[in-house]
């Protein structure tokens, strides 16, 4: 019984832990693509007390093809709202150094 309160309370606390954020810094992620329609994601987390946001984003090219999973961050500005750097070509230290 101790351990279904545990997990409850547990799945209560991360409910509330960034899934805002993570949504707006989608959106800003989207963006930048060809077809902001086509994002896919994976691996997205919050990865600081600020709402930074790290994860992978797919997108379609101009022919409508996916191109591949590129690493992103997401900062969030004082208005709470994102913007985003995608990681295309694997280059990017502002990427790295917060996400990996």
């Amino acid at each position: 019984m101790k351990h279904m309160a545990l997990v409850a309370l547990a799945g209560i606390v991360l409910a509330g832990c960034g899934d805002g954020d993570i949504d707006r810094a989608r959106k800003a992620a989207a963006y930048h693509l060809k077809d902001p329609e086509s994002a896919q994601f994976r691996n997205d987390r919050v990865v600081g007390k600020d709402g930074t946001v790290c994860g992978e984003v797919n997108g379609k090219n101009s022919r409508g093809a996916y191109v591949g999973f590129s690493k992103y961050v997401a900062l969030r500005k004082d208005d709470g709202s994102y913007m985003a750097l995608v990681d295309a070509d694997g280059q990017s230290s502002l990427v790295s150094s917060t996400c990996d």
